[in-house]
């Protein structure tokens, strides 16, 4: 697949949100696609994976950023994105977090064992929900769904992320008590959400 300038501008017209990054690659035209993408986009948009490790080598690109945008990075991107090495983020995650969402227009979603979700000018949100069973191949691409689905529904970038944290982890925790701590699976997130959304 080639870069088509044009058919991405009419995507982004119609789209009500966005989310980029979930097995985009790193290629030269994954970078044409994430650039393009920022530079246009006039929706809530979610960078997530592949869409972070890109970012993490252009990062005038957040700068200009006019339309709100989320970043879903776990520790190692995280790293990338600040140029702070893992041991020093895990000591100092919230000071970090703080700086990062200072300097840069955007809501962050410092994924670990536990999350930490900030903006500027908010208070930091940090989740004590969910459990180990959680990390799975696909548990982000999930989270990214949730934040995503959340968004499309007119939802704050702030209120999206936090809530959809939550939901996540609060997923996690009903799959690991229909599955057990070895067992589960991202797929099982996604119905843990369900019954967890039913029930409350």
């Amino acid at each position: 697949q080639g870069y088509d300038e044009d058919e991405l501008a009419r995507i982004l017209d119609w789209a009500d949100v966005v989310c980029i990054g979930c097995g985009l690659g790193t290629g030269e035209t994954s970078g044409r696609i994430l650039e393009g993408t920022l530079r246009k986009v006039n929706v809530p948009c979610i960078i997530d994976a592949d869409g972070l490790n890109l970012l993490s080598r252009k990062m005038d690109l957040l700068e200009a950023m006019h339309s709100p945008v989320i970043l879903t990075p776990h520790m190692k991107e995280m790293s990338r994105l600040t140029g702070y090495p893992i041991s020093g983020l895990s000591d100092r995650r919230l000071e970090i977090i703080r700086e990062f969402t200072e300097k840069y227009p955007a809501v962050c979603v410092l994924k670990d064992s536990r999350t930490f979700v900030k903006e500027r000018g908010r208070h930091p949100f940090f989740n004590l929900a969910g459990n180990s069973a959680m990390a799975k191949a696909g548990s982000g691409d999930v989270l990214a769904g949730v934040i995503t689905g959340l968004s499309a529904q007119g939802m704050p970038a702030y209120e999206s992320a936090a809530l959809g944290v939550y939901l996540h982890a609060c997923g996690g925790d009903e799959a690991k008590e229909a599955k057990g701590s070895y067992s589960v699976l991202a797929r099982d997130l996604i119905a843990g959400i369900e019954k967890c959304m039913d029930e409350k």
